[in-house]
């Protein structure tokens, strides 16, 4: 592999590890709800091998996250499949949920588990954008189940996990800009308002996934304002692991569709793939700019591309 030992990389500080590539939304700004793809869970004795391949790293990995595109709560081990990660030793685990299925006995459970932190996905300007956008979804179910969540914690006196509102918001392009993230939508505020010192808020623009089928009944697309250069290098094939349900392991954490395929935790080791083939080429790729597959159409490395919802597609008045 001659031209290719510079782009070796030690063990990623970072490991994503999905439980389950179902999803029970069809969101229609995201890659698992627009593009057609064979999905389930994680099979015990796969993930009892992602375990066992990860024990000799533990020391090198300061996060894992237990979610990549589908809903980890779908999946009946994932209690047991956190525990598993919380006794390697990980500093920080945490998850992703769009908090639809989380009952009462499935928060318990969580806090039982010891997971650090969890982040649920609610989404636009109120409730009935939410669930336009978030096919499915129900915002004022997914917003009493998350308190839930803080009146039991509250009740039981613990800590964990750290509960985080995540939020998409849909800019027009006229004086955009991409790193002034807008302020969470006052309906959530008002929503957690009595669990403001126990909830934070991580907002971000509606973005075109690298593979994503862009509904043009609901979204006009635009480019990033100003930007034309692209970036010569990615953080995430440099420094987080990302595994499939299925085993495979995937270019990045923008791989939603398993377009990049490095190798399977089936045939090889993880340590094997990090620093295999693909993955010295993927690397040396987007070094020399030379970007192939959904790489050329990332914002992590191009310009980017930002949904905004059409005028009028929501009988509300969304002021997005």
């Amino acid at each position: 592999m001659s031209g290719y030992e510079s782009y070796r990389r030690p063990f990623p500080r970072v490991v994503r590890i999905e439980p389950s590539s179902a999803c029970n939304l069809s969101c229609s700004h995201c890659p698992t709800g627009t593009v057609s793809l064979r999905r389930g869970r994680m099979k015990p004795d796969t993930f009892d091998r992602v375990v066992a391949q990860l024990r000799p790293h533990r020391a090198s990995i300061g996060v894992a996250v237990l979610y990549h595109g589908g809903e980890p709560l779908l999946n009946k081990r994932f209690p047991a499949m956190i525990r598993s990660v919380m006794d390697l030793g990980i500093p920080h685990v945490k998850t992703v949920s769009n908090g639809m299925v989380l009952t009462l006995e499935r928060a318990r459970a969580l806090i039982d588990s010891g997971l650090h932190a969890i982040e649920f996905s609610l989404d636009g300007e109120g409730v009935e954008e939410n669930d336009f956008v978030r096919r499915k979804s129900d915002g004022a179910t997914v917003i009493d189940n998350i308190r839930g969540l803080l009146a039991l914690k509250k009740q039981l006196g613990v800590s964990h996990p750290d509960v985080a509102i995540s939020q998409t918001r849909f800019a027009r392009p006229e004086g955009f800009d991409r790193n002034a993230l807008p302020e969470p939508a006052p309906y959530l505020l008002d929503a957690f308002a009595d669990y403001s010192d126990q909830v934070t808020f991580k907002t971000t623009w509606a973005m075109r996934w690298p593979h994503m089928e862009v509904d043009p009944q609901i979204y006009d697309t635009f480019p990033e304002p100003g930007r034309t250069d692209d970036i010569h290098a990615c953080d995430h094939v440099e420094n987080t692991l990302t595994i499939a349900s299925d085993g495979s392991v995937l270019a990045c954490c923008y791989d939603l569709t398993r377009k990049l395929v490095m190798g399977s935790v089936l045939e090889s080791s993880l340590e094997e793939i990090w620093n295999g083939h693909p993955y010295l080429a993927l690397r040396k790729s987007i070094a020399e700019g030379n970007f192939h597959s959904i790489c050329s159409r990332c914002a992590t490395v191009r310009p980017g591309v930002f949904l905004r919802m059409k005028p009028g597609v929501i009988p509300i008045a969304s002021g997005a």
